[in-house]
């Protein structure tokens, strides 16, 4: 079903539920988060543990600031003010919640769409601007090399390619294929965007 849809569709219903997990609260939080981690383990497992890791300070400064830094009820009364707190612990775990749905969101995307469709995808959606100058082939390339770079760095890690001694002649061929958006993909992406709106309205 999945790879029955147009790239630019999957990309929309990808910023859909991003914009969702910002959205959530209570329950509805919790629930898409633990949908979304199962989903994550199960189908892309390495990336989805690699993005986490390669955040993990960031969740620990997020724990951190939260817990220690809101007002509210003294978690351990010994501490006082020092300690953390039952509301900001809250906050924490909450937002914690957020970024980690973010992030095994990002693994999945990448694991089930490959960076030449995800250009593609990003080249209809970004149709639209070419209409007034902007160069959205250059753009869609320079998203491609970056892409294919951060998964598969060249011998000597971003530093070679600074230093210009990285060897790009084995770099990714630039060919992108585009193709046009169905009646069903217009239809999805129009009820993705309904949706949105409705959420963001409420």
């Amino acid at each position: 079903m999945l790879n029955s849809l147009h790239p630019a569709t999957r990309l929309v219903g990808w910023i859909a539920l991003i914009v969702f997990v910002q959205l959530a609260r209570g329950p509805l939080l919790w629930g898409f988060g633990l949908v979304v981690v199962t989903l994550g383990l199960s189908f892309a497992r390495q990336r989805s543990l690699r993005l986490v890791r390669r955040a993990r300070f960031l969740l620990i400064v997020l724990v951190v600031l939260f817990a220690f830094f809101t007002p509210g009820e003294a978690l351990v009364s010994a501490l006082g003010q020092a300690g953390p707190t039952r509301e900001g612990l809250m906050l924490a775990a909450s937002h914690g919640v957020r970024l980690l749905s973010v992030l095994i969101l990002v693994a999945l995307l990448l694991e089930t769409t490959d960076e030449r469709t995800l250009v593609s995808g990003l080249m209809t959606l970004a149709a639209p601007l070419g209409r007034f100058g902007f160069p959205v082939e250059r753009l869609a390339l320079r998203v491609l090399l970056v892409m294919a770079y951060v998964e598969r760095p060249p011998e000597g890690g971003w530093k070679a390619l600074l230093d210009g001694q990285a060897d790009l002649s084995s770099g990714p061929s630039m060919c992108i294929r585009r193709q046009p958006l169905t009646i069903t993909d217009r239809l999805v992406m129009l009820a993705l965007l309904a949706l949105l709106v409705w959420g963001g309205a409420r």
